[in-house]
């Protein structure tokens, strides 16, 4: 199945108590070239996602000045583990201003710079059958 990232955005929210969990059994795998990105964090849960067939997967976007590697200190494999969830955090290749994602470009196209390496990145995850990743399961 292909993962065209469509016009609906799934909020995924967190309990407190994913929060307070100190599980952090899978691992990481770090500054990876991966789907058109010259460098992905990607943690990889020995856990399942306990809906769907696999694990979940969900795609993190840096914020303008904040780099990709905060958020291997952020914590986010207590919630991976919890919730059977890869994720992965790419470092934006088409930058603008202050290392921003370059949303504002006047051309947005699945088929052009980030918006075609987001794409490409979840299906090359999603393809990676090592990783189990449920292709319902894309946020």
């Amino acid at each position: 199945m292909k993962i065209s990232l469509g016009k609906t955005i799934l909020p995924l929210s967190f309990s407190l108590s994913a929060l307070a969990m100190n599980a952090d059994a899978g691992s990481w795998q770090n500054n990876v070239s991966i789907g058109g990105f010259n460098k992905v964090h990607i943690y990889t849960p020995d856990s399942v996602s306990q809906i769907g067939q696999g694990k979940a997967l969900m795609l993190v976007l840096h914020g303008c000045v904040q780099s990709i590697d905060a958020y291997k200190t952020a914590k986010l494999e207590t919630a991976a583990e919890q919730y059977g969830m890869v994720i992965a955090v790419p470092d934006a290749m088409n930058k603008s201003g202050y290392s921003c994602w370059h949303y504002w470009d006047t051309t947005k196209s699945r088929t052009l710079k980030d918006y075609k390496n987001l794409i490409s990145l979840a299906n090359t995850l999603v393809a990676d059958t090592a990783r189990g990743i449920d292709a319902n399961q894309v946020y």
